[in-house]
């Protein structure tokens, strides 16, 4: 039997977090130019986590029995928030994902928008909310 390849199994971990696509088409992936923080997301929502941060997480909910503190999670009209998960958005290794180049974005739908910077990356919604996530900073609003 031929083992799974990683990129198989990260493809079909975003799709249980994100039950909402309509199909895998609008599923769009991209991961930073350090490959240090990896996301999935669509017109109804966008997944980031990241590898490595000095920064201190928002405080892990008593009802999660997974990892915390490296997930963040956007819906156009909510705030973000953080994400209890088992799975990871990170890129394999070997896996050649879209790289978003620092000073450009990607339009996720008409209402949600993510910005690769040097200093971070930053996913927000028309509403106002949203996050930024570096080695430095993680900032839900």
């Amino acid at each position: 039997m031929r083992p799974v390849r990683p990129l198989v199994l990260s493809a079909l971990c975003a799709l249980m977090v994100l039950p909402s696509l309509a199909s895998a088409d609008d599923l769009k992936r991209f991961i930073s130019p350090s490959r240090n923080i990896g996301c999935f997301g669509d017109a109804q929502e966008v997944r980031c986590d990241i590898g490595q941060t000095s920064a201190t997480p928002p405080k892990r909910p008593r009802s999660c029995q997974f990892d915390w503190g490296d997930s963040f999670f956007l819906h156009p009209a909510g705030k973000a928030r953080g994400f209890c998960h088992s799975d990871s958005a990170l890129p394999d290794p070997n896996e050649n994902a879209r790289v978003l180049a620092y000073g450009t974005s990607i339009k996720l739908g008409r209402k949600m928008r993510c910005t690769s910077r040097r200093t971070g990356l930053t996913c927000r919604s028309t509403a106002g909310h949203g996050f930024t996530l570096s080695r430095t900073v993680i900032k839900l609003f």
